[in-house]
């Protein structure tokens, strides 16, 4: 082929990629704004400042766990230092990995249902074991045991759900009887918080930053909704025969969607000042992690006899 057909050809394929951009489809599934219910509406002030305040806590949390780090070392007691090594850098893969990270939204999603129906449950549990003591003739109050006993019994279960789909347990359960009962109980520790930390700042951060600037954009249509939901309360109690419970139900409908409104402004400028400098937090809170674990890895290939790790440009 000469170079002008060459050229040609390249020109036209440009072309036609340059079509294909502008015309790609949405990523899929595209899930559609809740600003227009009022539900939403309502709770979106309360949602919007918990997320801002979850975004600081789980800053707060990595820096906690990155600074941690350096000490691992010396929590161990004469490892088979290679093992660790490859303990150490599996856990931080498997932080970012789809396999641990959906699992990790998965145990998310059941802790925040057990915490949030937690007496609940604990009600029901206790009351279900105190019914079976005194059928047994005891006289005994079981409740506080078996709330205790709920709650451990939930953590450690998920506790074993999130390392089910990690890499690192894999590798410290196929070196379990060389590393020693001890050395494999701290190296399951580290390895959980390792990834954790790792999930923390390379996914849960940014999911934060991208839910909090698509509530942001929601600000407009929230104030809409509220007002439209209002009107809709006081359309329903002028209509037809209600009775008195149905208007007081009402009126409280309205008194909360008037204090929702009232938060809306001042949780929107809080948060739109977190959002000015998310982008510089993400990236300090990434680069703290991965300098800390740089040189945790040098320290445990050093200590290995290993020679550093090739540097990634």
């Amino acid at each position: 082929m000469n170079r002008s057909r060459l050229v040609a050809g390249a020109l036209f394929l440009a072309g036609h990629l340059f079509a294909l951009g502008c015309s790609a489809p949405k990523p899929e599934p595209e899930i559609a704004s809740s600003a227009p219910q009022s539900g939403y509406a309502g709770r979106y002030p309360a949602e919007l400042q918990a997320t801002a305040t979850s975004l600081s806590e789980r800053e707060d949390l990595a820096k906690r766990a990155t600074d941690q780090l350096a000490g691992y070392p010396d929590q161990l007691k004469e490892p088979d230092w290679k093992v660790v090594v490859d303990v150490i850098e599996q856990a931080d893969a498997a932080g970012r990995s789809y396999d641990y990270v959906e699992r990790v939204r998965a145990v998310n999603g059941a802790m925040e249902f057990f915490d949030d129906n937690k007496d609940e449950l604990n009600r029901k549990v206790s009351g279900a074991a105190q019914y079976v003591v005194k059928q047994k003739g005891c006289d005994a109050d079981v409740t506080g045991a078996t709330a205790h006993a709920l709650e451990e019994g939930v953590a450690r279960q998920l506790e074993k759900y999130v390392r089910d789909r990690n890499e690192a347990h894999r590798r410290i359960e196929r070196h379990r009887a060389s590393l020693g009962k001890e050395n494999a109980a701290t190296l399951e520790r580290q390895a959980d918080a390792v990834s954790f930390a790792s999930y923390t700042v390379h996914i849960d951060m940014v999911e934060h930053k991208l839910r909090l600037r698509r509530m942001l954009e929601e600000i407009e249509a929230i104030k809409a909704s509220i007002d439209e939901a209002v009107a809709a309360e006081r359309t329903f109690q002028s209509s037809g025969d209600r009775t008195d419970a149905e208007k007081k139900a009402s009126d409280a409908r309205i008194e909360e969607l008037g204090r929702s409104k009232a938060m809306l402004d001042s949780s929107a400028t809080q948060v739109k000042q977190i959002d000015e400098t998310m982008e510089e937090r993400l990236a300090a809170a990434q680069k703290s992690y991965r300098e800390a674990m740089d040189a945790l890895i040098a320290t445990l290939r050093k200590n290995a006899g290993l020679p550093p790790a090739p540097r990634e440009d």
